[in-house]
């Protein structure tokens, strides 16, 4: 759905700088609205019929779905981006700052550009603007520093596909093997800096015009070759020759800490005929180039299963329907998952206190349980777990009272406001939710979103062991903006026994394959078949859930 990602963000401009000029505040959020519900739309909105176009949207946002169809733009947006100083668009990408704020640092305080916002809340003058005190100075002095720390940085999900792409390319133009990816693509971190491909291919073989489509080179030499893609991801090509190619592919793949480690071990150094020979070398069993980093918990020589995957996973817990914040009806969200091949689904719309995401009411939340039940004799053997996502309240305790809790068959948790809380106040309010009787996944635990926010403090080991002692599930959110929990702490969640489960957090159909990264992340931190919640199959489910 590449259009409709497109026009989503194109919506959002849109709306920031009517915000921005003092313009039709109206349209701004009809315009925020759409561009929250266009790419989760399991078709593209250009194809969409007139009629289907009427059930989605308002007439103001119909018309500028035909105009943008009919001529490829929109002329009040361009008119808005024309009257817009180029600094205001690099403002907007700082965390914080909506078209409102924007307005008035630019119209009041004549700040247009990034540098003299960081220069003015520096000297402690935006303190003297109305509207901004001295937190919200201190906020975006924060928020500037983690935008620059995060720009040249991209969400694996964002790059994976086209990596794959580059390589194959590479392959096929070489008629040769001998590329693959290596470095942090190849490891599936959460966010990677550049592709990098290490290539037993002579540096005479590489011309811009035998590279075609693959990537624009910049720089190229006996060494490497530098350059980026068409959607301006760096790629870097390492040159190696064919007899280092397997040593080389190791070196550049792995964290420095753990081929140092694994060099360690091997006394007779000589080139390798494969990446297993290495390990055989150093008296380890292969180490998947997911695990390759520098984690001190992870005893190698004791793994007996293998990881977790995507074939593994038999049910799509954590889901939201039109009933709340999510695109699709219910019953075309249970037959999608049906299709896909799945077991079973988790239905998990917002509590009432979500109530900016169409949180469900007590009379509405008995209303889908009915309609689950109904359509759960439509489409059996497949079946609908009912739940909820729970929001935890600022107290610790839960949206619901224990009268309607007890009628779901399980009951996600999570944190969705008042998210400033320091670590200590954070660990609190999670193992006082995990502690309640009726909890049984604990979602997103830190509320993160990767490159935009870090989230909140976490006494992590505190939490894992709450969930322990309480027999709770740990969510990793596979959104690829959250993966939350992080990788990094799953060794100690499986020491712990704590299973986790791998949720897409899907808010339409096209999300359910969310899960996909959800798995890469949950193998960087060894995850196994046995101790993911999710690979249970239905009828394991039901019998987990009646022990707990």
């Amino acid at each position: 759905m590449a259009y409709n990602r497109e026009i989503g963000r194109l919506f959002n401009l849109f709306a920031e700088l009517l915000l921005l000029h003092g313009k039709d505040e109206r349209l701004a959020g009809l315009l925020s609205g759409a561009a929250y519900r266009i790419p989760r739309l399991n078709e593209e909105v250009f194809d969409l019929s007139k009629a289907r176009l009427k059930e989605l949207f308002r007439p103001a946002i119909i018309r500028l779905v035909v105009e943008l169809r009919a001529s490829g733009t929109i002329a009040a947006l361009d008119e808005l981006v024309q009257l817009t100083p180029p600094g205001l668009f690099d403002m907007m990408r700082v965390r914080g700052l909506g078209g409102k704020k924007l307005s008035i640092l630019w119209k009041k305080a004549k700040i247009d550009s990034i540098d003299a916002l960081l220069e003015a809340a520096k000297a402690n003058l935006l303190i003297e603007i109305p509207g901004f005190g001295a937190k919200t100075q201190a906020n975006i002095i924060t928020a500037i520093e983690a935008y620059r720390n995060s720009a040249s940085r991209f969400h694996f999900a964002s790059v994976a596909d086209t990596a794959d792409v580059v390589v194959k390319e590479l392959q096929k133009i070489f008629r040769s093997k001998l590329v693959s990816l290596c470095g942090e693509v190849r490891r599936q971190a959460t966010t990677v800096s550049s592709i990098e491909i290490v290539a037993a291919v002579g540096i005479k073989k590489l011309s811009q015009k035998n590279l075609g489509k693959s990537l624009i080179v910049q720089s190229s030499n006996s060494n490497v070759t530098k350059g980026h893609t068409v959607d301006e991801i760096p790629v870097t090509i390492y040159h190696v020759t064919k007899e280092n190619f397997n040593d080389e592919l190791f070196r550049l793949t792995g964290s420095e800490g753990h081929v140092k480690k694994v060099r360690a071990k091997i006394k007779d150094r000589h080139r390798f005929s494969s990446e297993q020979a290495i390990y055989t070398a150093a008296k380890l069993p292969f180490i998947e180039p997911e695990l390759r980093e520098d984690i001190a918990e992870w005893n190698f020589r004791k793994r007996k299963e293998q990881l977790v995957e995507l074939s593994d996973i038999k049910g799509v817990v954590h889901n939201h329907t039109d009933w709340s914040d999510g695109v699709d009806s219910l019953a075309d969200f249970v037959n999608a998952c049906k299709q896909k091949g799945f077991e079973y689904t988790v239905i998990s719309d917002h509590s009432k206190n979500a109530h900016y995401a169409g949180g469900l009411k007590e009379e509405k939340v008995l209303r889908q349980l009915e309609q689950i039940d109904l359509l759960n004799r439509k489409v059996k053997p497949f079946h609908i777990f009912k739940s909820i996502e729970c929001d935890i309240r600022v107290s610790g305790d839960l949206d619901y009272d224990a009268s309607l809790l007890k009628q779901f068959d399980l009951v996600i948790v999570s944190i969705h406001q008042l998210l400033k809380m320091d670590e200590e106040k954070a660990t609190r309010r999670l193992i006082k939710a995990i502690e309640n009787p009726f909890t049984t996944i604990l979602g997103h635990m830190t509320g993160r979103q990767l490159l935009i926010r870090p989230g909140y403090p976490v006494n992590f080991s505190k939490v894992i062991d709450a969930c322990a002692a309480n027999r709770v599930v740990i969510e990793l959110n596979a959104n690829p903006y959250r993966l939350d929990m992080d990788w990094s702490h799953i060794p100690y969640a499986l020491d712990r026994g704590v299973m986790i489960s791998i949720d897409p957090d899907a808010h339409s159909i096209a999300e359910i394959d969310n899960i996909r990264w959800g798995v890469s992340a949950a193998r960087k931190g060894g995850l196994t078949k046995s101790m993911t919640w999710n690979a249970l199959t239905r009828n394991e489910i039901i019998r987990w859930l009646k022990s707990h």
